[in-house]
């Protein structure tokens, strides 16, 4: 299916939308906020407190930024991409959208109900704790899938440009018009 120029354009438009949505926020808060927030607060049991909820949100913009780069990606690769780069583009969103939700479903939950059920401060548990351990498993998994997510949005980044100048290097396709017969005048 050839998308018309104007569609196209729209669809291109949201794409990157969507894909500086997944990729942004992410590095932002991986490479900003986390740091100052452990750096700023005096224990690790309030910086994740307050840490929790804002990756929560996160996670739910990065699964709408996938899945949208998913739907877009499949209308613009329908006709005429690469096998390869139809394949990333429509794949990556996929492994983006479920290590959000790893994070914000199964891994995020776990985390806040070790602070809640922990005796005291978990900084000021034992290194050996049980508690101090999973906890520590946890945000290393958490932190995992969290580079996942980047990872997919980094490469869905490489194959939009591939994408996008593969196409501004193919010759426009010009319909030509076949000559009309001329008319007949006498037919002997």
């Amino acid at each position: 299916m050839k998308l018309d120029s104007r569609l196209e354009t729209l669809v291109v438009t949201v794409h990157l939308a969507a894909l500086s949505l997944a990729l942004g926020p992410p590095i932002f808060f991986g490479a900003v906020v986390a740091p100052a927030v452990f750096r700023v607060l005096p224990t690790r049991d309030m910086a994740g407190a307050l840490q929790s909820p804002i990756l929560s949100s996160l996670c739910v913009m990065a699964e709408v930024s996938f899945l949208v780069l998913f739907g877009t990606a499949w209308l613009l690769t329908g006709s005429g991409a690469a096998k390869l780069t139809r394949s990333l583009l429509t794949r990556l969103p996929i492994l983006g959208f479920f290590a959000a939700i790893v994070i914000r479903q199964l891994l995020i939950p776990q985390i806040d109900k070790i602070r809640q059920e922990a005796s005291g401060l978990i900084d000021s548990l034992p290194v050996g704790d049980p508690s101090r351990l999973a906890l520590d498993r946890y945000h290393r998994l958490a932190t995992g899938f969290f580079s996942i997510e980047i990872a997919a949005a980094l490469l869905v980044l490489f194959a939009t440009a591939r994408l996008l100048t593969a196409r501004r290097a193919a010759p426009p396709v010009v319909a030509v018009a076949a000559p009309r017969p001329a008319p007949k005048i006498l037919d002997l």
